[in-house]
């Protein structure tokens, strides 16, 4: 029995060593200094490692990317058909609301756990708040069709799942009797840690991983609550698109909420709310972004629907109890002024709530009646008192609100990013997480993901991007790494796509849509995920050169991911604009 352990403890590190070497050739650039080596060193022996535990697993039968892009997939919708740069005589925007919680009955009753999809371990065993998705029907009155934006709470939903909700929603209305003018449907996740694991990634992985040896992988979210996630979300989308009516659109902006006294970054804003744990540079969107859609039926509520991109992580993991953070409460409040409410995340990254900043007194306030209403809300109180204070800056910033003229021009593109080892590689080749995986020869794993991309225009002003993952905002607004805070030491060489919109137009984000392709990076400054570990010593990054965190590349496609999706992105801004 000995000497068979032996003998297989060889044979893996035999397959280890071969792959590791391949591993760290990507890395060749890197700065020379004793840190690098090693973490290229040892992050070549994890993927070699991960990729050897790939060849144990009978890998799906994926098409290649060639015969995948040779037909059409009427899952994916392209947008608009053309462009228009005035609004159509006599047309006018209109817009439908729906809302359908995706909480199974079985955790609300009580007889089944489900894990959250943030922290891993995390179960929770019944609801606080709730668990939604919500769908809002936008059309100009051109005659071009209806584009749907919906949002999802949890961390992502991968693009597998989105066209699944997309399929589902075609038959529905076929059912129905109701013919479609559909031209697009966006669907965003608000990337909520302590809901119900949307995409795969909770402790329920680690057991479909160990029977995927004998029976090949099976997906790893919940397949129960998937289906209700697909049902219901399908039911918000059809809720909205029956349901439109007329009125005006607008658009405003709440007041900063970036301040970083510390380091001296936004000084003319008033609110501390928001930090970006890797990049202590500017380039990032740092107000909310609404649109508020005012019926012409003044007894139809109003809806408003809030873009910002920042993690929902103040809700403490040790909680039981489901909870979407605070955009539950941004919504709790705004609802109590008669509105509807959608939030929509943005280029989020690393970006996340400072939830030690100083908030009023007013609104921590309301939030300690709401406390003193339900005592078990004290386990979710700082996510309450954030929530109200955002909805406060929006309200407080309805008057600053414009028209928008009736102009909405989409544009979406398919395109591909290339898998390399590393944990969401492995995932996504095996088939654990519902990416849409091809074969790629190009690619050094073998594999690549399909996954999607957009233009939006929202009246004459107004440019909206959809990005597929967390991508850092730097690489849309500007300000990236520079190559001497770099961990290869060399520059970002692609404009920030923002520069290539025309000057005056406000630029903004849907960051997590259509897919979620984990965290999209600058090439120049992507190293092992092992990096953050062999860094956190004690004056590391004085000895060996700048510190940044490197936890987002353990949930990332690879090194080519920000490189790829920014071409993409600046090719279709380039492309409207000529």
């Amino acid at each position: 029995m000995k000497k068979q352990s032996r003998s297989f403890i060889a044979f893996l590190l035999v397959f280890t060593l071969v792959f590791s070497a391949a591993s760290t050739s990507a890395h060749a650039e890197s700065r020379s200094n004793p840190i690098h080596t090693v973490t290229n060193v040892l992050g070549g022996i994890i993927d070699g490692a991960i990729r050897f535990l790939g060849l144990l697993t009978p890998t799906p039968d994926y098409p290649t990317v060639e015969e995948y892009f040779s037909t059409k997939n009427e899952d994916f919708y392209e947008g608009t058909k053309d462009f228009i740069d005035n609004a159509v005589d006599s047309s006018g925007w209109s817009l439908g609301f729906g809302r359908k919680s995706i909480v199974p009955d079985n955790l609300i009753d009580g007889s089944k756990k489900y894990y959250t999809g943030g922290y891993f371990t995390q179960k929770v065993d019944g609801v606080f708040d709730d668990q939604k998705a919500v769908a809002i029907a936008l059309n100009d009155g051109s005659g071009r069709g209806t584009t749907i934006f919906a949002s999802i709470d949890g961390i992502g939903v991968s693009n597998g799942d989105v066209r699944a909700v997309r399929n589902r929603v075609r038959q529905k209305l076929k059912e129905k009797g109701i013919s479609d003018d559909i031209n697009a449907i966006n669907i965003n996740a608000t990337h909520c840690h302590t809901v119900i694991d949307t995409q795969g990634i909770s402790l329920d992985l680690l057991p479909k991983i160990f029977l995927s040896f004998f029976t090949g992988a099976d997906r790893s979210i919940d397949s129960e609550f998937l289906e209700v996630l697909i049902d219901r979300t399908s039911d918000a989308i059809i809720e909205a698109y029956t349901n439109t009516e007329s009125g005006s659109l607008y658009y405003f902006e709440t007041a900063g909420m970036c301040k970083d006294e510390e380091r001296g970054l936004y000084l003319e804003d008033e609110y501390p709310y928001i930090i970006n744990k890797r990049y202590f540079t500017e380039g990032y969107q740092h107000s909310f972004a609404c649109f508020r859609f005012v019926p012409d039926d003044d007894t139809s509520p109003a809806t408003i629907f809030a873009n910002i991109g920042a993690h929902p992580t103040i809700v403490d993991e040790t909680t039981n109890l489901l909870s979407a953070d605070f955009p539950a409460f941004m919504e709790e409040k705004i609802n109590e002024a008669g509105m509807n409410f959608m939030f929509i995340q943005g280029a989020q990254a690393p970006v996340s709530v400072n939830k030690w900043a100083e908030v009023p007194a007013s609104t921590v306030g309301e939030s300690d009646k709401r406390i003193s209403d339900d005592p078990v809300a004290e386990d979710y109180k700082t996510a309450i008192i954030y929530g109200y204070e955002y909805a406060r800056l929006i309200l407080d910033a309805l008057d600053n609100a414009k028209e928008v003229e009736p102009i909405l021009n989409v544009r979406m593109t398919e395109y591909v990013i290339s898998l390399e080892t590393g944990l969401f590689s492995y995932g996504a080749t095996e088939g654990f997480i519902g990416t849409t995986t091809v074969k790629d020869s190009s690619s050094k794993t073998g594999y690549s993901i399909v996954t999607e991309a957009g233009y939006i225009e929202i009246g004459k002003d107004i440019v909206l991007l959809t990005a597929p993952g967390e991508i850092v905002p730097q690489l849309i607004y500007g300000n990236t790494v520079s190559a001497d805070d770099s961990f290869h030491g060399t520059e970002w060489t692609y404009e920030a796509t923002a520069t290539l919109v025309p000057e005056g137009k406000t630029v903004l984000v849907m960051g997590l849509c259509n897919d979620a392709v984990g965290y999209i990076l600058p090439d120049n400054d992507f190293a092992h995920f092992i990096a953050d570990s062999i860094w956190d010593i004690d004056g590391a990054d004085k000895l060996f050169g700048p510190y940044h965190r490197h936890y987002e590349e353990m949930l990332s496609p690879g090194s080519t991911a920000g490189s790829t999706t920014v071409s993409v992105l600046n090719e279709l801004v380039k492309s409207e604009n000529r």
